[in-house]
């Protein structure tokens, strides 16, 4: 009697201090809901990564292209490059790019602004998923095309319009000068958009616009601080011109883009 009554004490004490229940529940407390947070996380990571490296070929066609022009103007034209770098940052090595011959004429003028075009085209065309309430008629390679063609008609327009002023007020000679600085800052912008752009692609995207725009608009206030520079300089080049010229063709549509974007982001 005193046996049972021992062994029935220790089965009790047993039940009381350690429940099997309590341990299969704890178990799907903690195994459940982490195995649910890792499908999560993983579905979450998954989503991102497709979001940032899922683009059509033509995306890496035209960056290859881009990189390809690069090095070939590189390889046949290393003084002439070089004196573009420099002349973005001196104004006599500018003075000399352009005594020594017509940037707009030269093979290396052209590859480097057949490689600005499609670069800043593709730029707006990875940027325009950051703004979803941007509703647009065209999506694509169709897309591109228009972003393209759009550019390279804004660029003629402004090409136009800058020869107009000129004609206009008569400062044929002093207004390539002027022309030239633009140009030349357009294709140093490609240059240095062209990798971070190829990096916005395959990588962060979000990280690479923001550096891609900050870099993009100090390269464009340095243009303007120039371009005013080479303006005030020139005596034959009334105030009213210059401010015309950098209101019209160069402050106004940057108003009219940030805008948009302000209107449209997230």
């Amino acid at each position: 009697m005193i046996k049972f009554a021992h062994t029935y004490n220790m089965k009790q004490l047993l039940t009381d201090s350690l429940s099997c229940d309590s341990v299969l529940h704890h178990k799907a407390v903690q195994a459940y809901p982490s195995l649910i947070t890792e499908q999560k996380v993983n579905g979450e990571m998954n989503a991102a990564i497709r979001d940032v490296y899922h683009h059509p070929y033509w995306v890496s066609g035209i960056l290859i292209l881009c990189f390809v022009l690069l090095a070939w103007g590189k390889l046949f034209f290393r003084r002439r490059l070089n004196m573009i770098f420099r002349a973005v940052f001196a104004k006599n090595y500018a003075n000399q790019l352009m005594r020594e011959g017509n940037l707009f004429n030269e093979r290396i003028g052209l590859v480097l602004f057949l490689v600005y075009l499609p670069t800043i085209s593709l730029f707006v065309y990875l940027s325009l998923p950051l703004l979803p309430q941007l509703q647009l008629p065209l999506n694509g390679g169709l897309l591109y095309l228009a972003l393209l063609g759009f550019f390279f008609i804004f660029w003629i327009i402004k090409l136009s319009l800058s020869r107009l002023l000129a004609v206009l007020f008569n400062t044929g000679e002093h207004a390539i000068e002027l022309l030239g600085n633009m140009y030349l800052f357009n294709l140093f912008a490609g240059i240095v958009l062209l990798p971070l752009v190829a990096c916005m692609a395959f990588a962060d995207r979000y990280t690479f616009f923001y550096v891609s725009l900050l870099v993009l608009l100090l390269t464009y206030t340095y243009r303007i601080i120039r371009e005013a520079q080479v303006g005030f300089k020139i005596i034959k080049f009334s105030p009213f011109h210059l401010f015309l010229y950098l209101c019209t063709l160069e402050i106004l549509p940057i108003i009219v883009l940030a805008k948009i974007v302000i209107r449209n982001i997230n």
